[in-house]
């Protein structure tokens, strides 16, 4: 129908048939519209229609939105790697009587935690990973560490280090921001180490020094003479430092106490001072 259509008109574009012509074949073959309206069906009277009122469905807001903070709770709790957020404290004993500590807080990443053995403590900040591997001296055979965590979180792990009674050590530490350090000097036929801890980054950081001699496995004698050394910056010149000290040697009672070391003044900024008599010295025999 619609090629008789395009024919006819082409033609008459053409000048073959007039455009009366076309328009007729048109109207020929196009139905006509009908007149008036469509008849409704007829309804006997008296029957009765079944029809139902539509009553529309609503799920409870609560129900609707359970399933989305389900998810959202299950995200909070995960890190940015995927883990979870859970902290976590592990333990184990490594050689030279030593504590190889693992903090595990993914959520956490870049904050500082304070880590507390036999009385002192160093703070460190949180790797990006959340994930915290440290090498620490066992100041005691019965070895407790506790981790506080910036969210209020305490932590607590505990190890036995038997061989920890065959070291004499050495421990300061040292709060603020610009801490002291501990010295040791010995003959070189003294076998000793000294290990820093931590970062002090404002007041409420610290930091931990300590210095490790094997005793049963001397093979000379002699003193390692032991010292502070502090510096004097604008934020200590008059209020000082404060340290503790604690000190564990084969043969003698275990020791913990505070040192409160005086503001020099400020005309002293930019000194460090080394302080000669505040630490007792470590005599070490031949075993």
């Amino acid at each position: 129908m619609s090629r008789i259509i395009r024919n006819v008109v082409l033609a008459a574009w053409c000048g073959v048939a007039s455009p009366a012509v076309a328009e007729s074949v048109v109207a020929a073959i196009t139905p006509p519209l009908p007149k008036m309206a469509l008849p409704s069906p007829d309804i006997p009277q008296g029957a009765a229609l079944d029809a139902e009122a539509f009553t529309p469905v609503s799920m409870p807001v609560h129900d609707a939105m359970a399933p989305v903070a389900d998810m959202v709770m299950r995200q909070a709790n995960i890190s940015n790697f995927g883990s979870a957020c859970g902290p976590s404290l592990s333990m184990a004993v490594a050689i030279d009587a030593m504590l190889a500590v693992r903090v595990s807080a993914p959520c956490i990443p870049y904050d500082m935690v304070r880590l507390e053995h036999e009385g002192l403590s160093f703070t460190v900040p949180m790797p990006m990973t959340g994930e915290l591997d440290l090498l620490l001296p066992a100041l005691t055979a019965d070895a407790v560490v506790k981790v506080y965590l910036s969210d209020g979180t305490v932590l607590s792990a505990d190890a036995e280090v038997p061989d920890a009674r065959n070291y004499a050590r050495v421990a300061l530490q040292w709060d603020g921001v610009d801490p002291g350090a501990l010295v040791a000097k010995a003959p070189k036929a003294l076998d000793g180490t000294l290990m820093h801890l931590g970062q002090s980054v404002d007041a409420k950081g610290s930091v931990l020094h300590v210095f490790s001699s094997r005793m049963d496995t001397q093979t000379a004698s002699g003193v390692v003479r032991l010292s502070v050394l502090a510096p004097v910056t604008a934020s200590n010149c008059r209020s000082g430092h404060e340290a503790r000290v604690r000190r564990g040697v084969p043969g003698e009672p275990a020791a913990t106490y505070d040192l409160r070391l005086k503001g020099l003044g400020c005309d002293a900024i930019g000194e460090s001072l080394e302080l000669k008599n505040v630490l007792q010295d470590l005599q070490l025999s031949q075993y």
